[in-house]
């Protein structure tokens, strides 16, 4: 990757809509470079895909929590894999501390986030305990970081 690169990436980061022609008489060159370059991206990795963010809370999902959860010895792969397919359960991180897994869950109120809890995810096979946290706000959200202007 070199440093058109980088400015590719950091202008998509910011707006991933915006045209290839336009981005191509900002950054200086054409459309085809702007094309292949983001194709061989795509193509390495790079970028994983092209993506909205929705505004859960207007949808009726006001309720945020994070959740710990401890489970057996060896088991964690299986058991991440059945709590990611509950819906709601938004992000699934395997981790290394006090807990095993924390899962960032999106509900409707808090009688739905109990029965998330209570009904789907604590009875999953293998968990030892659980711990939930809900959020009362959102100090700031996770995007992109912003892109390196070079790599070293």
């Amino acid at each position: 990757m070199d440093e058109l690169d980088l400015r590719i990436l950091e202008a998509l980061r910011v707006d991933a809509r915006r045209p290839y022609l336009e981005l191509a008489k900002e950054l200086g060159v054409s459309d085809a470079t702007i094309h292949l370059r983001v194709k061989k991206m795509v193509e390495e990795g790079v970028i994983k895909g092209f993506t909205i963010l929705i505004d859960h809370e207007k949808l009726g999902y006001g309720m945020t929590a994070f959740i710990e959860v401890q489970v057996k010895p060896r088991t964690a792969d299986e058991t991440v894999s059945k709590l990611s397919s509950i819906d709601g359960v938004l992000e699934a991180h395997e981790i290394h501390g006090h807990c095993d897994i924390l899962l960032k869950v999106k509900a409707k109120g808090l009688a739905e986030l109990r029965d998330k809890i209570v009904n789907q995810i604590k009875k999953v096979e293998d968990i030892v305990s659980s711990k939930a946290y809900t959020v009362l706000k959102v100090a700031k959200e996770e995007h992109n970081l912003p892109i390196p202007t070079a790599m070293k």
